[in-house]
C-alpha cells in the first residue's frame, strides 16, 4: 500500500513540475533576436485579453504596390486584429511568435498558410487578387485560447 502511494506521489510531483515548467515557458515571451526584432510589438509589459489584438488594425497605403507587414503571434492573438490591403498589392507578411509555435492560414484563399516559430521570422508573400473579407486563424493548436486566435484580412 505505501509503495503505491509513494509512486502516485512521485508521479503527481513530476506532472506538477513539468506543468510549471511549461507554464513558465508558455507565458514568458522568448528573447527576440535579429535585425527585424524592433519591428515586432513588445507585449511583455502590456497584458492583453486573449480576444484583443496587440496593435489593433493594419491599413495599407493604397498607392503602394508592395506592402510589408510585421505581425506577431502571442498567447492566442495576433498583433493585428485586421489587415486591410488593396487588390493587386503584393503582400510581404513577416511573422514571428513571441512565445510558442503558432500558425496562420487564410480561409477562402488557398495556399496562404505558414508555421510561425518563436525562433525565426517566417516570411509569407502573396498577391491580393480577390476582393473580400477573409478570416485568418491559427492552424497550429496553441492551447486553451486557440479557438479565439484569429483575425480578418480585408482586400478592397
Amino acid at each position: 500500500m505505501k509503495r503505491i502511494q509513494r509512486r502516485t506521489f512521485f508521479s503527481l510531483a513530476a506532472v506538477v513540475t513539468i506543468a510549471a515548467g511549461l507554464g513558465g515557458y508558455y507565458i514568458i515571451p522568448t528573447n527576440r533576436s535579429g535585425s527585424d526584432s524592433d519591428k515586432f510589438p513588445d507585449t511583455r509589459s502590456r497584458p492583453v485579453d486573449s480576444r484583443e489584438c496587440i496593435d489593433g488594425a493594419f491599413v495599407a497605403d493604397p498607392s503602394q504596390k508592395v506592402v510589408e507587414i510585421y505581425m506577431a503571434a502571442y498567447q492566442w492573438r495576433y498583433s493585428y486584429c485586421s489587415i486591410t490591403v488593396y487588390q493587386g498589392q503584393k503582400i510581404k507578411l513577416n511573422l514571428k511568435s513571441l512565445d510558442i509555435p503558432h500558425g496562420l492560414m487564410v480561409e477562402g484563399l488557398p495556399n496562404i498558410e505558414a508555421f510561425i516559430s518563436p525562433n525565426a521570422v517566417t516570411k509569407l508573400e502573396f498577391v491580393a487578387t480577390k476582393k473580400g473579407e477573409f478570416p485568418f486563424l491559427c492552424n497550429v493548436f496553441c492551447g486553451e485560447g486557440h479557438p479565439f486566435h484569429m483575425g480578418r484580412l480585408i482586400v478592397k
